[in-house]
């Protein structure tokens, strides 16, 4: 019996100086405080944070709000400075790139979810949001999903682009269509775009000289209809068949809509032909990320505006949903102020920051702190009332980006603005996923992992 209660006695000693010795670690590895809004910047004594993002070219209005944050945030820790620079989007990735590879540039950097931040993490270019943020901070941002990947989250997105359809009730009525029931299903779809061609008008207003409009019709109408997790999507990227009748069955739909759309979708960019609808030249569009700050515009132009959810035509879970992603930021592995950079992070989610961003620029937060009765307009009423029955993310956020460029952007341009055939499409899709595989070795290992923790 002496010889146990000293072999307890022992691991008990043994586990209490362990558990200091983790404390000591953890400690010193934040500075002395908590995660995220739990730290004290104070500490830190004098320094500076840089912030890498793209401003009033993803979300127009939040230059302003971000302004009013730091200024705040200065207030609140005037041993802080913080400084902004908004990079161009077109080189976006390529500036991401450069700076990792020379471990030098920003502790906070903007970007989108699924692959378009995972690529960067592969790459060993930011930390965890675990190791910056606590688990208060991460717990009322469900986004942070988007990018689960090794039991950790990597993306602390601030706000939510939705992709709905939006409609003009004005066109609608002339064509004899009912303003209040848009179509729901695929079939009542096609039937209202006969109805408004037929009456002299353009059903669908849509550019893809700049390949955007494929992705975004390809991602938030058609592919997520396939699924009911996109677990099955990361698995097709190992080695899956992209010529399988399953896969070439929402191309078809595509090809369908061929006939309502202008006969100029190559030759103008997605932005002209939101211009279109926006000037009443189309009675509908497929929703992009500023859809929210389109309508206000349009509405306060007095024109009669509404929303519909993409038409279904599919049986999976994931087919009748409004799709969104949360997009936001990520602090950099070479970062000397790690932890004071998920504190900056934390305060962009407070309460009163999230009430502003919605009040100045329109869109959603992703956080569940911001009280959305805050919203007024019935298109946002409706939009988050969907949004609170199914959360459904960016299906082209789970595969590589090289597939969205040479896939969806090539095969868009070409069935609806060419003559390419659902067969041709869907080898397209396969070549570039194959040619994909082959110079990615590296990369298939990450999403061999990743397939294990997608929901």
């Amino acid at each position: 019996m002496k010889r146990i209660a000293r072999g307890t006695a022992l691991t008990v000693a043994l586990g209490a100086l362990c558990l200091l010795a983790l404390t000591a670690a953890a400690v010193g590895a934040n500075g002395g405080g908590g995660l995220g809004s739990q730290y004290d910047v104070g500490k830190d004594g004098k320094i500076t944070l840089t912030v890498w993002w793209l401003g009033n070219q993803e979300v127009p209005g939040i230059e302003p709000w971000m302004k009013q944050t730091v200024a705040k945030y200065e207030a609140l820790h005037p041993n802080v400075t913080v400084k902004t620079v908004i990079e161009p989007t077109d080189t976006w990735t390529a500036t991401q790139k450069t700076a990792c590879a020379g471990k030098s540039g920003p502790d906070i950097w903007y970007n989108w979810a699924g692959t378009w931040s995972l690529e960067q993490v592969w790459a060993g270019c930011t930390v965890p949001n675990e190791s910056v943020l606590s688990a208060g901070d991460l717990g009322p941002v469900a986004n942070i999903n988007e990018t689960r990947w090794e039991g950790k989250t990597w993306l602390y997105p601030l706000y939510r682009f939705v992709y709905p359809v939006v409609y003009s009730k004005t066109l609608f009525t002339k064509a004899g269509l009912d303003p209040n029931k848009p179509p729901q299903t695929w079939s009542q779809f096609l039937a209202a775009c006969k109805k408004l061609k037929a009456a002299g008008i353009t059903p669908i207003a849509i550019g893809l000289k700049d390949g955007f409009g494929g992705e975004i019709l390809g991602s938030a109408t058609f592919q997520k209809q396939l699924f009911s997790s996109y677990k099955p999507l990361v698995q097709m990227v190992i080695n899956g068949d992209f010529t399988s009748p399953t896969w070439k069955s929402w191309i078809q739909h595509v090809v369908e809509l061929k006939p309502y759309v202008n006969n100029d979708v190559n030759s103008i960019t997605f932005g002209d032909g939101l211009a279109r609808f926006q000037s009443g030249k189309a009675a509908m569009v497929f929703g992009t990320p500023g859809a929210q700050q389109m309508i206000a515009a349009m509405v306060k132009s007095s024109k009669e505006v509404g929303v519909m959810k993409p038409p279904v035509f599919g049986t999976a879970a994931y087919a009748n949903s409004l799709v969104n992603t949360g997009n936001g930021f990520q602090v950099t592995s070479w970062s000397k102020h790690k932890q004071a950079a998920g504190n900056f992070l934390a305060f962009m989610h407070t309460p009163a920051r999230l009430k502003a961003l919605y009040a100045q620029t329109g869109i959603f937060p992703t956080d569940n702190r911001w009280n959305p009765s805050q919203a007024k307009s019935s298109t946002d009423r409706l939009m988050l009332q969907w949004l609170a029955q199914k959360n459904v993310n960016y299906p082209a956020n789970y595969y590589p980006t090289n597939l969205d460029v040479n896939g969806n952007f090539v095969i868009f341009q070409g069935i609806l603005g060419g003559n390419m055939t659902v067969n041709q499409a869907a080898s397209t899709y396969e070549s570039v996923i194959t040619k994909w595989r082959k110079l990615s070795q590296g990369e298939l290992p990450n999403y061999e992992t990743w397939v294990k923790s997608v929901r």
